[in-house]
């Protein structure tokens, strides 16, 4: 069988999302107020908040890889924090944390971390990097160049029949999940991204390998224009 290709992939990143209660932020004093909206003024307050942990994140990764890159001053920069979001350029990657208040839950912040601009993936997928970031990276997200026909793929799946692979999907399918019974992963695809989501600490290398082993062996019959999934058309 012809190797998964992904040519037609515009963005792949590693993301780390954990939300936690605005109250246990270590600048958050007695005198202030849990917000129970989503105003400006509470996303303001939200930011400001958290201005303190994402410097000391950046200053803590920035040590980390300028050392175990042996990467020199010029190799290196940091932008931030600044409106919630910090961000350290490598000659690698980028790394990126965002800080924001919870869509869902206005009482929560959501810490989301991002590996991004992938430019060299052996510096990702093997060597020191497993070293810094451990098994933080749950999540591989793979942005699309175009729409992807979910159609297509949740009845590819169910006709194939197979005993192992299942596919979830809401009514108006705007998603769909894939999962694979002897995995503990599953693949949620949109229309313009594909999520692999892990369900225990794995590495990044961990999530490319089951990306590919679920492209490879379920999906590589397919023939859709911009499907990361396609193994060999156009």
């Amino acid at each position: 069988m012809t190797r998964p290709k992904l040519e037609k992939v515009d963005s792949v990143r590693l993301v780390n999302e954990q939300t936690e209660s605005i109250r246990q932020i270590s600048g958050f004093a007695k005198h202030h107020r849990v917000p129970t909206t989503l105003t400006d003024a509470d996303r303001r307050f939200v930011i400001d908040l958290t201005q303190r942990d994402i410097d000391h994140d950046l200053q803590i990764v920035f040590k980390l890889l300028r050392s175990s890159y042996a990467l020199k001053r010029k190799d290196i920069s940091v932008d931030g924090p600044s409106d919630g979001v910090g961000v350290i350029t490598t000659p690698f990657f980028n790394y990126e944390f965002h800080v924001e208040q919870n869509q869902d839950d206005p009482g929560k912040v959501l810490w989301r971390r991002l590996i991004t601009e992938i430019r060299e993936p052996a510096r990702v997928f093997a060597g020191p990097f497993d070293e810094i970031f451990g098994k933080r990276f749950s999540v591989l997200e793979i942005l699309t160049a175009g729409s992807l026909d979910l159609e297509a793929i949740v009845d590819h799946i169910e006709a194939s029949e197979h005993e192992t692979v299942k596919v979830d999907f809401d009514k108006d399918l705007t998603w769909c999940e894939i999962q694979i019974a002897d995995l503990a992963m599953s693949v949620l695809v949109r229309n313009d991204s594909i999520r692999v989501i892990s369900r225990k600490a794995v590495t990044p290398h961990e999530l490319l390998e089951s990306f590919l082993q679920i492209q490879q062996e379920f999906m590589a019959t397919m023939s859709l224009a911009g499907n990361p999934f396609l193994a060999g058309s156009e």
